[in-house]
């Protein structure tokens, strides 16, 4: 079994299981003043891309692009409610909304739904992948006792997990920063954690910072455009 991860940029990950494709919270395009590193390929370049996972409907997640291009390649758009119906609004035929709980067979890859905790989005879900192996990834949340317990059944062997955030007066955190997400990694305890979500202006998290991030699992930081083989 094969598995390999290329970063394209925040949460945008192409996660490759024996090949078969699946893209995370696609963003491009739009918004990009936001952007503090620069994409390392056209994403619209990347082929094939059999199904994009799509946590929440926030610009620096989901994109009219994105939308354009599971439409032109009849791809398969599994996602939040909210976004999913952008996708349907749009004219994309092959969609699956979840929720938490909720799951889907995807050509013998199994694409669950857990829950995500953001302030501000709406019915915002995190993915566990599995064939083999548990791949859990976090999209944008909040981590506290009810994620926790929503991922105690599995033993997550990889975990993609946010760890820059805003925070708000009053609000708060609107998701893991590096503190929250060494919380995550002490108490899920997944065997291998890959960082996502520290690649926008205000939210940038430095190479040489996740390096010297110290938490008690192994950590693969993945090079920008780069593919990345996991070895399990």
């Amino acid at each position: 079994m094969s598995i390999a991860l290329t970063l394209i940029g925040q949460s945008t990950v192409c996660i490759d299981i024996d090949g078969l494709v699946f893209m995370t919270d696609p963003w491009w395009g739009s918004f990009e003043f936001l952007r503090a590193v620069p994409l390392p390929v056209d994403p619209e370049t990347i082929d094939p891309v059999h199904y994009m996972l799509v946590s929440h409907n926030h610009i620096d997640h989901w994109c009219n692009r994105a939308i354009r291009l599971a439409k032109e390649r009849d791809c398969e758009v599994i996602g939040s409610i909210s976004a999913v119906k952008r996708a349907q609004k749009k004219g994309v035929k092959k969609i699956n909304a979840l929720t938490p709980g909720d799951h889907i067979d995807c050509n013998g890859v199994k694409v669950s739904a857990v829950p995500a905790f953001h302030p501000f989005a709406k019915g915002p879900i995190g993915f566990i992948i599995q064939k083999g192996v548990t791949i859990y990834f976090s999209g944008d949340t909040r981590y506290n006792e009810l994620l926790h317990e929503a991922l105690t059944p599995y033993s997550v062997t990889i975990a993609m997990i946010q760890v820059a955030c805003s925070t708000y007066p009053l609000i708060g955190k609107d998701g893991m920063d590096m503190e929250a997400a060494a919380r995550f990694v002490e108490e899920v305890k997944p065997g291998i954690v890959v960082p996502i979500h520290y690649q926008v202006k205000g939210k940038h998290i430095t190479k040489q910072d996740l390096e010297n991030w110290s938490i008690g699992a192994k950590k693969i930081i993945l090079e920008h455009g780069v593919k990345t083989v996991i070895s399990l």
